[in-house]
């Protein structure tokens, strides 16, 4: 039996880093301002073998309250991962009631799946 573990790891974007908003996918702060640019895990990344035929081609990360997508992905024709920006990708989101408060919630688009929950950090606000 093999075991997979999956694990989501936050991602942030601050403004005293030298990339421009649109270089960083359009994500914005204010200058000193620490906050989440995304997430990454196994769903949204490229493996090292570069197996993806069990991975998503296209995901989103969205808050669970309110169902805005601030992170999406999607895969190029040779499985590479690519972020790309929230509001190029074509997803209504159905918000879960059953959602916990204060997390992000990654969803395989073509399948409407809940691949992974994670706590957004109170200390790493998400970027606007």
């Amino acid at each position: 039996m093999t075991a997979v573990v999956v694990m989501m790891a936050l991602t942030g974007c601050s403004a005293q880093a030298s990339a421009s908003a649109e270089a960083a996918g359009g994500i914005a702060s204010t200058p000193g301002e620490k906050c989440s640019g995304g997430f990454e895990s196994i769903w949204n990344s490229t493996p090292v073998d570069g197996n993806v035929s069990e991975l998503p081609q296209e995901t989103v990360t969205v808050v669970s309250e309110t169902g805005r997508i601030f992170d999406a992905m999607r895969r190029g024709s040779d499985g590479t991962a690519e972020a790309v920006a929230p509001e190029s990708v074509d997803y209504k989101v159905n918000v879960d009631p059953s959602w916990p408060k204060n997390h992000a919630v990654m969803i395989d688009t073509a399948t409407d799946k809940v691949l992974e929950i994670i706590e957004i950090p109170a200390d790493l606000p998400l970027c606007e």
